[in-house]
């Protein structure tokens, strides 16, 4: 059994009730962070921020976001691990990362081609999909910033949806179980990419909202939108 919190869009704001639900909840094992660990910088509030989140006594894993600026990987790696483009085993669960987010009309540091997010999504769940051994069954959790086009996670306040279809394509031709994405702050919500993938955002960490996951075997979860502050 694997208990796994996720939060999102920290830009460069901690928030205490963080810290004081991991030490209340001291069968977690793993925080995963979404995405936009700064506000555009500095670095170094990467190393403050994650050192604190570990100091309660949990792995810390954690992908870029678009507000991200140049080095937030080398930054990440320097305390933890960062799993953009990366395929991390943890637990009863396969993790996929893939940072960064389709363009934006704000022409932010971590933005590219929708294309390429495509690409090289299809490519981490591709190689794990060719070596699977169905005899040893794991949850696989995708992790991006971007949240998948067209889906309660890409809603933005006037109701259009402006996530990535490319990460929409990968998720319906590989079918993993449970996406984790942020960016949209407003779309905190956990729904449904037909019927085999939790799509999970848990918005903002100032607003409290994060994703908690326990992994009860390699084919069995439970996932829930919590609030950091109850």
């Amino acid at each position: 059994m694997t208990k796994i919190l996720a939060i999102s869009d920290v830009h460069g704001q901690e928030n205490e009730n963080l810290y004081t639900y991991l030490k209340n909840n001291e069968d977690i094992e793993l925080v995963l962070i979404l995405g936009d660990i700064t506000d555009f910088g500095p670095l170094d509030f990467v190393e403050t921020f994650i050192n604190k989140v570990a100091d309660c006594g949990v792995d810390v894993i954690a992908i870029p976001g678009n507000c991200d600026p140049n080095g937030i990987c080398n930054a990440i790696n320097d305390v933890s691990f960062c799993l953009h483009n990366n395929i991390i085993a943890y637990g009863d669960a396969i993790l996929f990362g893939f940072g960064g987010s389709n363009p934006t009309p704000f022409d932010t540091p971590g933005e590219m081609d929708d294309d390429k997010i495509y690409r090289q999504v299809y490519d981490l769940l591709a190689n794990y999909d060719y070596v699977y051994n169905a005899e040893v069954p794991k949850v696989k959790i995708l992790v991006t910033h971007a949240p998948p086009f067209n889906t309660e996670a890409d809603r933005v306040e006037n109701g259009e949806h402006v996530g990535s279809p490319g990460i929409l394509k990968s998720i319906h031709e590989f079918e993993p179980q449970i996406n984790l994405c942020g960016h949209i702050h407003e779309a905190k919500s956990l729904s449904k990419i037909g019927k085999t993938t939790d799509v999970a955002n848990p918005g903002m960490l100032r607003d409290n909202g994060a994703v908690l996951i326990d992994v009860k075997d390699g084919s069995n979860y439970d996932i829930d939108i919590i609030s950091l502050d109850e």
